[in-house]
């Protein structure tokens, strides 16, 4: 599957959650592959520093011509290739041809939100006729959910028309200590609430896979 991390608005999570899954596909056995899009290359100088703990990362800064045809062509024999995107619309658009899931990630801030409306909605516009069976969804993000907005926050994106994931990604300290020192809070402590919230993440992710992967097959 080719999983796109995206969003036009920085301060997401983005790479954090790119990262963090790649890193957990990884360790359950997937052949997995992360692509860094962004010219900062946070995600790439991560894969150094966590040595033999990270995936496959491969560093591809932009929308040069042909991307979208190099990355697809670069998937090939994985079973999970993650892509971490800058807030970019030409990037988003290279996203959108060849992205099986798209998924942005959405903290609780009306800032977000609207972000997040105008990610997804160019997602939609984007998308090829190869690829129109596309998914996207909305992840929330870094929620504190013992705050009134946190709480809400699902139900505010549904209420802006946005397709949501079940499952959200509380706000815990843990993950940024985790990429500090090249690792991830599923590979510190397994066991953790950090842990749990990224293993439901994927686990919901390889759901969508699947029924990708049957929708693709009526249609041949």
């Amino acid at each position: 599957m080719l999983l796109a991390l995206a969003g036009l608005k920085g301060g997401t999570g983005r790479t954090t959650l790119a990262v963090a899954l790649a890193a957990e596909a990884r360790a359950r056995g997937r052949r997995t592959l992360l692509v860094d899009l962004d010219p900062r290359g946070d995600a790439h100088a991560w894969s150094l520093s966590a040595n033999s703990q990270a995936p496959t990362t491969l560093r591809l800064p932009g929308a040069s011509p042909g991307q979208a045809e190099r990355i697809r062509g670069l998937a090939f024999g994985h079973d999970l290739t993650v892509i971490d995107t800058p807030s970019d619309p030409e990037v988003l658009a290279v996203v959108a041809e060849i992205a099986e899931l798209t998924l942005v990630p959405c903290r609780p801030s009306p800032m977000d939100a609207w972000a997040a409306v105008d990610t997804v909605e160019t997602c939609l516009r984007g998308r090829g006729a190869l690829n129109f069976r596309m998914q996207v969804a909305v992840v929330p993000n870094a929620v504190e959910l013992r705050s009134t907005i946190g709480a809400a926050l699902p139900n505010d994106l549904r209420a802006l028309g946005l397709p949501v994931l079940e499952c959200a990604v509380a706000r815990r300290v843990a993950h940024q200590e985790a990429m500090a020192h090249g690792s991830t809070a599923s590979l510190d402590a397994p066991a953790s609430a950090a842990a749990r919230d990224i293993n439901e993440l994927l686990d919901a992710i390889e759901a969508l896979q699947a029924r990708y992967g049957d929708m693709r097959h009526l249609h041949h």
